[in-house]
C-alpha cells in the first residue's frame, strides 16, 4: 500500500507515469500517461495515444501474386484510419495491494478529444502488357490507383486483376482530419512487485464518435461510432 511505502521508507510518491501498448477489436494501439496522485486510493492523470481503428466489417483478402510480393488489402475499403487522442481521467482504487504483494484492482474513466486520419487505400491493379512482351518476360504491368467504388477492377471484377495494397505512405498526401470525442472505461489489475514502479493489465471498453461520418467501407455506410473493447499493458513508475 502506498502508506506503507510512505511511512517505511520515508518515501513519499505523488506522481506517476506509464507507457502502453494496446491491442483492442479494431486493432493497436500505443499510448502514454502521466498524472498526480491525490491520496491513496485517487490517481487523476493525462493520457496521449495513438492506435488504428478498423470497420468492422473489414475484409482483408490476397492479391494476385503475379507481379512481385503483393500485400493484403482491404476489399471494398475506401480508407484507413487512425486516430491521436489526448484525454484526462481518474482512477480510483477498489482493493488495495497487500503489504505481502498480490494484485491491487482499481477502475478507471477518461474522456476527450480525438483527431480522426482517413488514409485513402490505394491499389495495384494488373494490366496486360501491350504490346504482348517476349516470351519469357512477364507479360503483367502495375497501375498504382486511389480506390475508386465505381471502378469494377476495384472491385474485384475486372477488367484488371487486383495485385495488392499500394505503397505504405502513397495515401498520406491525400489524408483527411475527421476531429470528435472519445471515452473509456476499465479495470486495471497492477501486479508488480514494488510500489515505485507500475507493471498492471488494464481491461476496458472504449467508443470514439466523430460528428462528421468517416468513409472507410464501399459496400457500408459511413461510421459516426467506433466501439471497441481492449486490453492494455502498462509499464512505469511512481515518484
Amino acid at each position: 500500500m502506498l502508506e506503507d511505502l510512505v511511512y517505511d521508507t520515508e518515501l513519499q510518491i505523488y506522481k506517476q507515469h506509464s507507457y502502453f501498448g494496446q491491442i483492442h477489436s479494431g486493432g493497436f494501439g500505443l499510448g502514454y500517461r502521466f498524472g498526480n496522485i491525490r491520496s491513496i486510493t485517487k490517481y487523476n492523470f493525462q493520457e496521449f495515444e495513438f492506435l488504428q481503428l478498423r470497420h468492422p466489417k473489414a475484409e482483408r483478402r490476397p492479391g494476385w501474386n503475379f507481379v512481385g510480393s503483393p500485400r493484403r488489402y482491404i476489399y471494398g475499403g475506401m480508407n484507413q484510419l487512425f486516430a491521436l487522442r489526448y484525454g484526462l481521467g481518474t482512477q480510483r482504487t477498489l482493493n488495495e495491494k497487500p503489504y505481502w504483494g498480490g494484485i491491487q484492482v482499481d477502475y478507471l474513466v477518461s474522456v476527450g478529444g480525438v483527431l480522426g486520419l482517413a488514409i485513402p487505400q490505394y491499389l495495384g491493379i494488373l494490366y496486360p502488357k501491350n504490346p504482348e512482351p517476349p516470351f519469357g518476360e512477364n507479360p503483367w504491368r502495375v497501375e498504382v490507383q486511389k480506390f475508386n467504388p465505381d471502378s469494377s477492377a476495384h472491385m474485384g471484377n475486372g477488367p484488371g486483376l487486383i495485385n495488392g495494397m499500394g505503397p505504405m505512405f502513397k495515401g498520406l498526401f491525400d489524408l483527411r482530419p475527421y476531429p470528435g470525442i472519445y471515452a473509456r472505461f476499465a479495470f486495471s489489475f497492477d501486479f508488480g512487485k514494488y510500489q515505485e514502479r507500475v507493471s498492471a493489465l488494464e481491461v476496458g471498453a472504449m467508443i470514439d464518435v466523430f460528428p462528421i461520418p468517416v468513409p472507410m467501407m464501399a459496400t457500408h455506410r459511413k461510421n459516426h461510432f467506433f466501439a471497441n473493447f481492449y486490453v492494455a499493458y502498462h509499464f512505469g513508475r511512481r515518484r
